[in-house]
């Protein structure tokens, strides 16, 4: 299975329901340190996310807009009534995914992904640097030569090139998607495959994730060595996870992670960002609730 070598297809009604969908299970299962319907940060709760999803699901579905007009609209829908940034991370990845689609074009989807990038006006350029700049995610900071606040003078590509080094969001929109295409959606197909509980299959492949790419939101706040500390720590508990054949305990083992997380100020936020797209592509295509 290759999901990157599917041919686009629009279809508006699908896109809303697997963006609706991913969201949900974004916020309904345990992913360590974010988030979820069990336990709130103390400056935002599922209730936000919920809601968060809930007013941009048209639009990220939408078959009219550009690029720019589906992120920057998303995230001011998103303001009206959410003061934290929930879903910046998630609206400009799903965002993409969903443009891709609407190219006019018989094409698969990592060149759709490649065509919209590379191609993205400078019109749209500033809306997406108006989106962040709203959004004003955790660490954003400035850039000396580039930063969102101000006009840029160069490409999408180039933007997203240099913040790669620094934000995971930024760099599967560098790689056009080359992380979720080919470790990401992979691991989500083999943990639902694998494990007979969708909402456990989720956790651990947002494990997988996490220790694989040490998170970017925490690596911003905190420094790369908690970031590699995190990571290892999701490590550790894959392998618990892995001697419980029979999952009896992965709940408890998940919601010990996640207390602990929360306990230090601890948010992979970008690594469930990037599960929620991922999520969304597989539920377009193949169907999270097939399984």
């Amino acid at each position: 299975m290759n999901i990157s070598e599917y041919k686009i297809k629009f279809i508006e009604k699908e896109i809303e329901k697997s963006y609706l969908h991913a969201c949900h299970f974004d916020i309904n299962c345990i992913k360590p340190g974010n988030v979820n319907i069990h336990t709130s940060h103390t400056d935002m709760t599922a209730e936000d996310f919920i809601t968060s999803y809930t007013v941009t699901s048209k639009i990220i579905a939408s078959p009219n807009l550009s690029l720019g007009e589906r992120i920057e609209n998303s995230i001011i829908a998103t303001k009206k009534d959410v003061k934290a940034n929930t879903n910046l991370g998630i609206i400009l990845l799903c965002s993409l995914f969903s443009q891709s689609l609407s190219l006019k074009k018989d094409t698969i989807l990592s060149e759709a992904i490649r065509d919209v990038v590379l191609n993205c006006e400078k019109l749209d350029l500033s809306k997406i640097c108006n989106a962040i700049t709203i959004a004003n995610p955790g660490g954003l900071g400035t850039h000396e030569q580039y930063d969102v606040r101000s006009d840029i003078n160069i490409t999408l590509s180039e933007l997203m090139q240099i913040s790669s080094e620094y934000d995971q969001i930024s760099r599967q929109y560098s790689l056009f998607f080359e992380d979720i295409f080919n470790f990401i959606i992979p691991n989500l197909h083999k943990s639902l495959s694998m494990i007979p509980d969708i909402k456990l299959a989720i956790s651990y492949t947002f494990l997988k994730t996490l220790a694989k790419y040490p998170d970017s939101h925490i690596s911003r706040k905190y420094g790369d060595k908690i970031a590699k500390k995190t990571s290892n720590e999701a490590h550790d508990l894959l392998k618990i996870l892995d001697g419980d054949t029979r999952h009896e305990s992965w709940g408890t083992n998940l919601m010990s992670l996640d207390k602990h997380f929360k306990m230090a100020r601890v948010n992979p936020g970008a690594t469930a960002d990037l599960l929620v797209v991922s999520m969304m592509i597989y539920d377009y295509y193949i169907g999270l609730a097939d399984q």
